[in-house]
């Protein structure tokens, strides 16, 4: 199961204990079909695994209906929300009589019926065969969900009615966009304003109509192409003005939390193989400025019910790399470096030794952070991936803080992980990855 800090909805199915006389047992076969029991169905939406509450009632059930097809595929009944109920629910529980058999159950939650039909032509009618379709049918997201939107949501699960005393069965519906929680935090040593986050997301409008289980289980296959289109946040437009976050001053840092809701995605559209981030911000008597961000490694992919929270520290820190190269007599002398919102980009034209150097500037004070001493502090930890082997010698930190490696003759790409941590007393670590690209041409 995924973990960490996605939480994420999978199909269960609920039964009750009860007591049966013998003749129940083996006079009737549920696969048969026939007479009409009672039983309570329960619709629900919620996390298995790390249970977590819904926070707001877009992300809880408005309405739903649910269609029954029988094991010849011929739609039985379509059983719907009572439309006086108007409240906001994680689960509702209700009485039905239904004929004993083998059912596949579609589940639909703040998608009416008619909405249905117009955006994929679906249509569940009780007596006819029921619509294939549904089980590829594509269903459009729009890139900006408008807040206090329901949103929509789905399901499909088999059930057996077989006529006992007090059947219960469930059925869970599945938020079909994520939840995106951005938790901003102020750890410099001036106000900042935030005027905006942009991210690249998914570049289609249609996401499939039904979940996938198998992807609620274990995770989305990373390996499917992609592409993506930026998504743009203003917040001085989504709000009456963009916020405001205090100066630094001991404790608890200032914050803003903000939450938003997603289509899911995956983050191989870029070489990088990572989600990529940028926050516009501007300090207090300063100018705007783009903080670049890639995001964890290990979130490859969001998908439809994630929660997932991206925590963002705002500091007086900038971080640099230095390259030095040191090719043979007769080498091409030049590195050509480049930063961009991937990455950090090292192409070699020669082989020979070079050096790498992280640098810690503080901003506000006007200096840098030496490394590994003083307070406050920097160190870091890298990770090396050269799958077409263009190194002689892989890249190593010294003592004193230098990424010392060797390009030898072989053309290829392989990249350097970096992860450096900015310590002083009385305050959190802060944490910056960055990932170098290194090309040997």
């Amino acid at each position: 199961m995924r973990k960490d800090v996605i939480t994420y909805l999978m199909l269960s199915l609920l039964t009750a204990v009860f007591a049966t006389s013998c003749s129940e047992e083996s006079g009737h076969d549920p696969e048969a079909g026939g007479r009409t029991v009672a039983v309570d169905m329960v619709i629900a939406t919620r996390a298995t695994g790390t249970p977590e509450a819904a926070q707001a009632d877009v992300e809880k059930i408005h309405t739903w209906w649910v269609a029954f097809v029988d094991k010849d595929g011929i739609v039985r009944r379509v059983e719907s929300r009572d439309p006086l109920l108007t409240t906001y629910v994680e689960e509702e529980r209700i009485e039905m009589n239904v004929p004993t058999g083998t059912y596949t159950l579609y589940a639909f939650a703040n998608i009416t019926p008619e909405a249905l039909k117009a955006e994929t032509g679906v249509e569940f009618i009780v007596g006819s065969t029921y619509p294939s379709a549904v089980e590829t049918a594509g269903y459009t997201l729009v890139q900006h969900w408008a807040s206090g939107t329901d949103l929509p949501m789905s399901g499909k699960q088999e059930v057996t009615v077989t006529g006992r005393t007090n059947e219960v069965f469930s059925i869970e519906v599945v938020r079909m966009l994520a939840k995106m929680e951005v938790k901003y935090s102020n750890e410099s040593s001036k106000k900042i304003t935030i005027n905006s986050l942009k991210l690249s997301q998914s570049a289609t409008d249609k996401v499939p109509l039904l979940p996938n289980y198998t992807y609620l289980e274990s995770g989305w296959d990373t390996d499917v192409p992609c592409t993506a289109r930026d998504y743009l946040r203003k917040y001085n437009e989504l709000m009456a003005a963009a916020p405001v976050l205090d100066a630094y001053a001991g404790g608890t840092a200032k914050g803003y939390d903000d939450i938003f809701y997603v289509r899911e995605s995956q983050a191989n559209y870029n070489v990088t193989g990572r989600y990529l981030m940028a926050v516009n911000i501007m300090r207090e008597g300063g100018h705007p400025e783009d903080l670049l961000f890639a995001l964890t490694k290990d979130l490859r992919s969001i998908y439809r019910n994630d929660h997932v929270v991206i925590p963002i520290i705002l500091s007086d820190y900038q971080v640099n790399l230095d390259v030095n190269f040191y090719p043979p007599i007769g080498g091409y002398p030049a590195v050509i470096t480049e930063e961009s919102q991937e990455g950090f980009y090292c192409k070699f034209g020669t082989e020979g030794d070079f050096e790498i150097y992280p640098k810690v500037e503080d901003t506000y004070n006007g200096y840098a952070l030496l490394y590994g001493t003083g307070d406050p502090k920097f160190t870091y930890t890298i990770s090396v991936s050269d799958p077409e082997g263009i190194f002689t010698t892989i890249p190593a930190v010294t003592p004193s803080g230098e990424m010392l490696g060797c390009i030898g003759n072989t053309p290829g790409k392989a990249y350097v992980d970096v992860e450096i941590t900015v310590s002083r007393t009385g305050a959190s670590d802060q944490i910056y990855d960055r990932r170098i690209y290194i090309i040997r041409s």
